[in-house]
């Protein structure tokens, strides 16, 4: 299968060892995206993956290209402008302590001066699938112009489109709040697979739900909803706890979830890009829906073993798993 997906690359700096960065004086870093993580994930599991984005035309901007070359995803279309990447500084917690995120720079990158005209749209040719982010959404008008754009030059090929809200409040100007929730539905009525969860449909959405109900039913309530109002095929997402995940799927007018799996946390950013490479491979590989929904949460939990955003897990490593659990040691 080929996947072509169109976002945004970032810088992650961070200190090493738990500490904060008024601890240190020097910083790992490493190249990420929702795209760059999801096309990693889908890369090991076999497929074909192609990013679409905009990239400084500097040292940074072509390091950031070799290191996506070197997670196998297919930079050919990638083009270059301007001076400025998107950093953002994670000070990674523990025990009591949560980890921090600090944004620098997004709106003034590269990528967020993109343009309709940066891009040639022949990159949608003899693709199976297309992923967007909502974090395109969020980053200014024209980026949000471009997104919308190569979704309908996708529709118009028969091309899946995959949406992950990955809504974030902070991303969006006050005057432009307003119209989020108009936005999402936009695009909500154009894709076919959608990553979602309760706040996204409560909060995003505004829709409502009965208090009383169980969890799980009020969930099937929304989800249910939320694929009826915009004619979407399936919706994934997860609930995740400190000590475990559960993955869920909504298709066919019914609620499938996964196996409870313990979860081990080295690396928490990137855990969710590892759920929805495993989902997005088992639907276009038409797992049936138990084993899809299993398959794609084993890909998160193994995705939060890993250093770095961008998953690694194989197709077989994700399988043992789900055949074995945890071993000890593989010789």
């Amino acid at each position: 299968m080929k996947i072509l997906a169109f976002g945004e690359v970032m810088m992650r700096m961070m200190p090493s060892d738990y500490k904060t960065l008024t601890q240190v004086n020097e910083l790992e870093f490493l190249f990420t995206g929702t795209g760059v993580n999801i096309l990693s994930g889908l890369y090991q599991m076999g497929e074909q993956v192609t990013l679409v984005t905009r990239l400084p035309d500097n040292a940074v901007g072509h390091a950031a290209s070799a290191s996506i070359r070197k997670l196998g995803i297919i930079d050919q279309y990638i083009v270059y402008g301007d001076q400025h990447m998107g950093i953002y500084f994670l000070e990674k917690g523990i025990g009591n302590r949560a980890s921090q995120v600090t944004y620098l720079n997004r709106k003034d990158s590269s990528f967020g001066h993109s343009q309709f005209s940066d891009y040639d749209f022949s990159c949608l040719d003899g693709q199976d699938a297309l992923h967007i982010c909502g974090i395109s959404l969020a980053m200014n008008k024209n980026v949000r112009e471009v997104a919308f754009a190569i979704v309908q030059e996708a529709k118009k090929r028969g091309i899946k489109v995959i949406f992950d809200c990955n809504f974030r409040p902070s991303l969006w100007d006050e005057n432009e709040r307003v119209y989020v929730k108009d936005i999402y539905e936009e695009m909500l009525n154009q894709a076919d697979i959608v990553f979602a969860g309760y706040k996204d449909a409560t909060l995003l959405l505004e829709m409502t739900v009965d208090q009383n109900l169980p969890f799980e039913k009020q969930l099937e309530v929304l989800l249910r909803q939320m694929c009826q109002q915009y004619h979407i095929e399936t919706i994934f997402g997860t609930n995740r706890k400190t000590d475990n995940l559960t993955g869920y799927m909504f298709c066919e007018n019914q609620l499938i979830t996964s196996t409870t799996y313990p979860l081990t946390v080295y690396d928490r950013v990137g855990g969710g890009d590892g759920f929805a490479a495993g989902a997005i491979y088992g639907y276009l590989h038409q797992m049936n829906h138990q084993q899809l929904i299993n398959y794609a949460t084993v890909s998160g939990i193994l995705a939060h073993t890993t250093y770095g955003d961008s998953p690694i897990a194989t197709k077989q490593q994700i399988i043992d798993f789900m055949e074995n659990g945890k071993e000890d040691i593989k010789r």
